[in-house]
């Protein structure tokens, strides 16, 4: 009996210590990597934004590793590349705006409002801009541009490193779900059904809201754009692409987040059109029949079912990447959604039981 009671206490001992031994390399790990999380979690993203293509080619007797490759080609490349493009145009044209734009704006939307409350100099929106105009010394300009490479071969690195992650991924998928279901968690059970209800929720968002979203961008810039080019004289959509930006954005916004976008454009190009000729009001009210009624209607009716389903509801995905961005950082929008995710199939699936003592 003695000798059982030893055996036990040793297997328990030892088992404890393994436990210690793994929290310890797991707090090591998290505190080393913890640098990397924004572009492990948007190499996730890149993963279930990329999975359908790899598992097609796969069924059509591709191996792993061919599909992973082509795939990684085909739509992970392009698709960073038009992230990269989008994000480029964004800060571009932000950086273009001058404070007599926003003159303009306001002075057009309201003219008997508040000029005091706009910006009247360059310098006091371009603190850095004038600082480096009025002393552009070899040394600042060796420092900025030291600077600006430092930046460019890190983020460089981490996008090398996400996209590795992301291949690894898509090539070993079915490898790892084998080993987590019949090593870790075991098949069939409650852990198991969860971890399915979190991929397919995952799938839902990632390669849903996020492709709506950018899928939105795309189609607006090219209907502002083809919009200016039967545009009055004086009266275009001013910023084109930013503004096609700020749209796909307010997707996430149920209702009324495109309409806002929308209603501004109009109200700003109705103004211009009465302070130069009356008879260019055609050209609001054809973009509001266009981008309001149109092409509001097939991204409700077509694009949006068919891209991101209803597997959450809106407003939960709405603070997700709203509040995302805000708490995280730029990573947020990705991490922001991945832990709503996960936060909310707990609170359906989970937090009955737990509060009910059901059996799991």
């Amino acid at each position: 009996m003695d000798s059982d009671d030893g055996f036990i206490d040793k297997r328990f001992r030892s088992k404890l210590s393994w436990w210690v031994f793994g929290l310890v390399l797991t707090t090591i790990l998290v505190y080393t990597l913890r640098g990397y999380l924004g572009w492990a979690v948007f190499g996730v993203f890149l993963y279930y934004v990329a999975r359908p293509v790899a598992r097609q080619l796969r069924q059509r007797g591709l191996s792993e590793s061919t599909a992973a490759v082509i795939t990684l080609g085909l739509v992970i490349l392009p698709f960073v590349g038009i992230l990269i493009v989008l994000a480029s145009i964004a800060i571009v044209q932000l950086g273009t705006l001058e404070a007599t734009d926003f003159e303009r704006i306001v002075e057009t939307l309201f003219p008997d409002g508040l000029p005091e409350t706009v910006p009247t100099t360059e310098e006091e929106i371009y603190l850095f801009v004038e600082d480096f105009a009025t002393d552009p010394t070899v040394g600042s300009v060796l420092e900025w541009g030291s600077g600006v490479l430092g930046a460019f071969v890190t983020a460089a690195y981490n996008l090398f490193i996400t996209l590795l992650f992301a291949f690894f991924l898509l090539r070993d998928e079915r490898r790892l779900s084998r080993w987590f279901r019949f090593e870790i968690v075991g098949e069939g059970t409650r852990v198991d059904e969860f971890a399915q209800a979190v991929d397919k929720g995952l799938r839902s968002v990632f390669f849903g809201y996020t492709l709506t979203i950018l899928a939105i961008m795309v189609l607006t810039g090219i209907i502002y754009t083809l919009l200016n080019v039967i545009a009055p004289p004086g009266l275009a959509i001013p910023q084109v692409l930013l503004l096609a930006i700020v749209t796909g954005l307010a997707s996430v916004i149920p209702l009324i987040g495109r309409s806002i976008v929308y209603a501004a454009i109009v109200v700003y190009l109705a103004v211009m059109a009465i302070q130069t000729d009356l008879t260019t009001l055609w050209f609001p009210i054809t973009f509001y029949i266009v981008m309001g009624v149109f092409f509001d209607n097939i991204i409700r009716t077509y694009v949006r079912p068919s891209l991101s389903g209803r597997m959450f509801p809106t407003g939960l995905v709405l603070f997700a990447y709203i509040l995302g961005p805000v708490a995280f950082g730029w990573y947020g929008i990705f991490l922001g959604p991945l832990l709503m995710v996960v936060a909310t199939l707990f609170v359906q699936m989970e937090l009955p039981r737990l509060l009910h003592g059901e059996a799991n």
